[in-house]
């Protein structure tokens, strides 16, 4: 099994490098191909088995839809094939058609691969919580971050949300889910708060694997499930 870890020494903010790390542990036999900002992706050549993608800066972020640009229908392709993505964070803005940085007055368009837009204000930072369904997975995690996302995701949401915000805070929708491509703002990181998808993301590769730690992050997993339906706990 081969997984890409896209531009992990500049896309690992907010813990993010983690989802890596316990997809290495998790399967200890594949081979994760760690791709520079400064290089060509693997993926251009080869059709790894994942893609993965963490949380940036605003400033990485313009260098990323810069450096993806030339492979837009080389991901297009890859998703139309159904190759598991995960992006997390703010990395999935960068597949959508067009960011307004608020704050630096910069416009500048994306991918263009999702049908939705984003707003960037440095004043306006959201820290909060999700809960979510994905299907019939509990999906939690952590966000925090100076962006919202707006347009219709309905057909192609990853989460029905629970607890907290989707898109923005007036949708119910978090993220979005194409073939077998997952954007989400969720932080924290993902993976190992959440070893059901995790497993669940691996069988799309046509694998099965037990999550690393899976007791452990089982036991975790099960008391953030009840912290995070306490209607105490704030999001």
């Amino acid at each position: 099994m081969t997984i890409e870890v896209l531009f992990a020494e500049v896309c690992n903010l907010c813990g993010d490098a983690q989802n890596a790390e316990y997809l290495r542990q998790t399967l200890p036999d594949a081979e994760l191909i760690f791709t520079p900002l400064t290089d060509t992706p693997y993926f251009v050549g080869h059709t790894p088995d994942m893609i993965y993608m963490g949380n940036m800066s605003e400033q990485i972020q313009r260098r990323v839809i810069g450096a993806l640009r030339p492979y837009k229908d080389r991901l297009q392709t890859l998703i139309d094939g159904g190759t598991v993505m995960l992006f997390t964070g703010n990395a999935g803005e960068t597949l959508m058609k067009h960011i307004s940085y608020v704050t630096e007055k910069i416009e500048l368009d994306g991918l263009g691969i999702i049908d939705l837009t984003v707003k960037t204000d440095w004043f306006k930072r959201y820290n909060g919580k999700t809960l979510g369904k994905c299907g019939d997975l509990d999906v939690l995690g952590f966000r925090s971050q100076f962006s919202m996302v707006y347009g219709d995701n309905a057909e192609n949401a990853f989460l029905k949300v629970e607890r907290g915000i989707g898109l923005n805070p007036e949708s119910r929708l978090e993220g979005v889910r194409v073939n077998n491509l997952f954007c989400t703002a969720l932080l924290g990181p993902i993976l190992p708060n959440n070893p059901l998808f995790t497993e669940y993301l691996i069988s799309l590769t046509g694998q099965t694997a037990k999550a690393a730690f899976r007791p452990q992050a089982m036991d975790a997993y099960e008391q953030r499930l009840k912290e995070f339906r306490d209607p105490k706990t704030e999001f």
